[in-house]
């Protein structure tokens, strides 16, 4: 049993590193785009290396929007306690309401993925998420408030139909965190299915 625990340590460990160096590989490698809720246009301008001012419609004093539609951009969420950095994406957009970032939407993947391969990436983005003291609100008839289930069999079956979870950093902010099948899934997702991630953030009013 000891030498078990042990092999367990070695691989959560190995995971952490490898996601780590994946991170800071992304950011060596591909634009950032630097944003929080809240943050004047300047703002983001100034923090990010992706081109803004190419591709956006500068906001002035009232709504503007940056968006993303190449490859490969990471959004980096960059509140000092509660960030994160996303996977690269070539999708996302920023709005702006007088003259502030009102909602950033993304989806943070290149491409939709095999069942597999996006549940490991919704668990991955889920530890993020906790770290960062965001927690799941309570859903009608679901007590206590849960994240997505990716480890029991029910849970992945339930998943296979597409799910959203609703996240919250109290009085701060709110997220839509969704996972859906996109591509091969009617009548029923099989193995040919495809599926997407998306998150969209906001102030929690």
């Amino acid at each position: 049993m000891k030498r078990r625990y042990a092999w367990s340590a070695v691989a959560a460990v190995t995971v952490l590193a490898v996601v780590a160096w994946t991170k800071r590989d992304y950011l060596a490698t591909t634009t950032t785009l630097s944003v929080g809720v809240g943050e004047t246009y300047d703002d983001v301008l100034k923090g990010s290396t992706y081109p803004v001012a190419k591709n956006s419609m500068p906001p002035g004093n009232g709504f503007g929007t940056i968006d993303v539609d190449k490859p490969a951009v990471v959004i980096v969420f960059n509140d000092p306690d509660h960030g994160f950095t996303l996977p690269p994406t070539k999708f996302a957009g920023v709005t702006f309401l007088d003259g502030k970032v009102l909602t950033i939407t993304t989806s943070p993947m290149l491409e939709a993925l095999p069942f597999d391969d996006a549940i490991a990436l919704v668990s991955r983005l889920q530890v993020d998420f906790r770290r960062g003291g965001w927690e799941p609100i309570e859903r009608s008839g679901e007590r206590p408030p849960s994240w997505f289930d990716t480890a029991s069999a029910a849970g992945l079956a339930r998943l296979r139909r597409g799910s959203t979870r609703e996240l919250v950093v109290p009085h701060k902010y709110v997220m839509y965190f969704n996972f859906k099948c996109w591509i091969e899934c009617s009548p029923a997702p099989n193995e040919k299915s495809r599926y997407l991630i998306d998150v969209s953030m906001g102030a929690d009013h």
